[in-house]
């Protein structure tokens, strides 16, 4: 007689809940060193010093960047509403003088971007005038002149520099109000919008092999969005980017934070610090202007806004990667 067979029972092991023990402690442990290795790389901001912009006229300081002729001398400009015309500092906020920009015009200048000159030696300013409030420019204008020889004091404001190119340029879309222009080494330059309630765009100036003839516009190309989250309530909004001097990260300031990115060729920049920012360690009356000054420092500039001076200060960066991987 056959015997229907009986299924085997195995008997609960003891040692189960120790093997689960074992592996939620692993993974604690894996989560730990994950998180501590991340908070090593997420970049910190220290503030190296600050002072009062001397300059009586610079009210608006919008934009900055380094003068690549006399080591420690910053360019800035105002805001609409002046001249054409390059003031003159440095850290201690001196009037060093100005220049006015021949050939140029100011209808709204926000960001003065700096990098090596495309058809000839030396070092070329790009006063970018691209602001925008009322979104209804039909066309925008970066213009481009060799860098001068600074000014030799706070009287010295008669002599000019002539533009060398003045570009017009287009959105693809529709107008945008934009405070940010950044060149990188090789020539390219970025506009980056400013937004108020979703990020940012970046937009990207086509090259080209001659200089525009009179009446042509030329239509910036759609990078794609910046990810970097904005925010009324906390003054994110982009006022101002720069290039780190190797070409490898991209900087980009609002009211109240620093965003840091990794240039990657065509591709949208991606971020290195969290997409909320880095607070900016020092009071300012209205942020503006950020300019790489070496691998690891920036310069910061303001507009007076409600205050009785507007301000300049060097930050330094510490963990940011400078270089390319």
């Amino acid at each position: 007689m056959n015997r229907s067979p009986v299924a085997a029972t195995t008997a609960p092991s003891h040692d189960a809940p120790r093997t689960v023990r074992r592996s939620l402690g692993m993974l604690a442990f894996a989560v730990v060193c994950a998180s501590r290795a991340a908070a090593q790389h997420v970049p910190r901001l220290e503030l190296l010093d600050t002072a009062v912009l001397r300059a009586p006229r610079l009210v608006e300081s919008s934009g900055i960047a380094p003068s690549a002729q006399a080591r420690g001398v910053f360019w800035t400009h105002n805001d609409s509403g002046d001249e054409p015309r390059l003031y003159a500092t440095d850290s201690a906020g001196d009037d060093l003088g100005s220049v006015l920009v021949a050939g140029a015009t100011n209808v709204d200048w926000e960001d003065l971007g700096s990098g090596p000159c495309p058809d000839h030696p030396g070092w070329c300013l790009y006063p970018a005038d691209i602001g925008d409030n009322g979104h209804n420019r039909d066309r925008i204008v970066v213009y481009r002149l060799a860098e001068p020889e600074p000014p030799t004091g706070k009287a010295d404001t008669l002599r000019q520099a002539p533009i060398e190119s003045a570009t017009a340029l287009r959105y693809p879309d529709h107008p945008h109000d934009a405070e940010a222009i950044a060149v990188e080494p090789s020539g390219r330059i970025l506009i980056i919008t400013k937004e108020l309630l979703k990020p940012a765009l970046v937009f990207r100036v086509p090259l080209r092999r001659a200089e525009q003839r009179p009446g042509e516009v030329d239509t910036l190309e759609l990078v794609g969005p910046l990810d970097l989250v904005p925010s009324l309530t906390w003054l994110r909004m982009v006022t101002g980017a720069a290039v780190s001097p190797d070409g490898a990260v991209l900087v980009v300031r609002t009211y109240s934070t620093l965003h840091f990115f990794r240039l990657r060729g065509d591709s949208v920049p991606s971020p290195i610090s969290p997409t909320t920012g880095l607070t900016i360690p020092v009071v300012e009356p209205q942020g503006e202007g950020v300019a790489f000054i070496g691998p690891d420092r920036l310069a910061l500039t303001t507009e007076r806004r409600d205050a009785d001076h507007a301000i300049v200060s060097r930050v330094r960066i510490i963990g940011v990667p400078a270089s390319r991987p």
